[in-house]
C-alpha cells in the first residue's frame, strides 16, 4: 500500500489494532487489515481504505494505484485496524549496545573520529545522535557537563560549549520538531566497565521542552 499520504512499505512494522462486532465502530475511510481466502485455499491479508459506495455498499480501495479497488464481500473479514507505521529502532528501546555497535542501526559504519564524541549528526538523515556518560569523574572541570535524569520520563543535557540558543547547532537542538530531525539518545552511569567502554543503554528519541543558558545549553528532554 505504498500510497498516499502514509506510504506503507514492503518491510515496514505496522501497529494495528484488532478488531471484532463489539469494538469495530465505524471504518468508514478507515485503512483496514482485510483477510480472505486465496485460490490454493491459504488466507491472504491486504490493507485498504474501506469507502462506502451506495447504499450501505462498501469499496476496499488501494492508496498504491498499482492495485485495484476491490467490493466488500461476504468473503472479505476485516480483522485490524491500521494505527501506524513503526520505526524499528523504537523496538530496540531499553536494549543496551557497544558504542561502535550504534552506527549500523542508522545504516552507517563506525569511524572512532566521528563516533568517539558526546554528539554525533548525520546531517544527510537528519538525525542527532547523544551519548551520554553520567558519572564523568576523571574529567577535567570544563567537560562535566551536568547531564541527569530529571524523572522518568525527563532528562536534563548540557552542550559543549560552543552550543548556543542562536548558532546552527543550538538551533537544530531547539527546533528539532519543525526542521524534521530526530534526537536519539543513549545513556551509561560510567564509561568502564570491566575495564572496557561500558555499553550505552538505548532510551529512544528525545523531545526538546526547553533550554536555559548559552555555551553551554542547558536543555530538558522529554524521553
Amino acid at each position: 500500500m505504498n500510497g498516499g499520504k502514509q506510504p506503507i512499505a514492503d518491510g515496514d512494522y505496522l501497529l494495528l489494532e484488532l478488531v471484532n462486532p463489539l469494538n469495530t465502530g465505524s471504518i468508514n475511510n478507515s485503512i483496514m487489515a482485510i483477510e480472505r481466502q486465496n485460490e490454493p485455499g491459504g488466507m491472504q491479508y491486504l490493507l485498504r481504505v474501506v469507502c462506502e459506495a451506495k447504499h450501505g455498499v462498501y469499496l476496499l480501495k488501494a492508496n498504491n494505484p498499482d492495485y485495484q479497488d476491490i467490493d466488500a464481500t461476504d468473503a472479505l473479514r476485516t480483522v485490524a485496524r491500521f494505527i501506524s507505521i513503526i520505526d524499528p529502532l523504537d523496538m530496540l528501546v531499553g536494549k543496551k549496545f557497544l558504542r561502535e555497535e550504534v552506527p549500523p542501526l542508522f545504516g552507517e559504519q563506525f569511524n572512532p573520529g566521528s563516533w568517539n564524541m558526546g554528539h554525533v549528526v548525520l546531517n544527510k538523515k537528519k538525525v542527532h545522535i547523544l551519548f551520554v556518560t553520567l558519572n564523568k569523574q576523571g574529567k577535567a572541570e570544563e567537560h562535566r557537563y551536568i547531564d541527569h535524569w530529571v524523572d522518568e520520563h525527563t532528562f536534563h543535557w548540557q552542550t559543549q560549549n560552543a552550543t548556543t540558543p542562536h548558532n546552527k547547532r543550538g538551533q537544530e537542538i531547539i527546533a528539532h520538531e519543525k526542521i524534521g530531525i530526530t534526537i536519539h539518545l543513549f545513556v551509561r552511569d560510567t564509561k568502564l566497565q570491566g575495564g572496557k567502554g561500558a555499553p550505552f543503554l538505548y532510551v529512544g528519541k528525545a523531545r526538546y521542552q526547553s533550554h536555559t543558558g548559552s555555551g553551554p545549553l542547558s536543555v530538558v528532554f522529554e524521553v
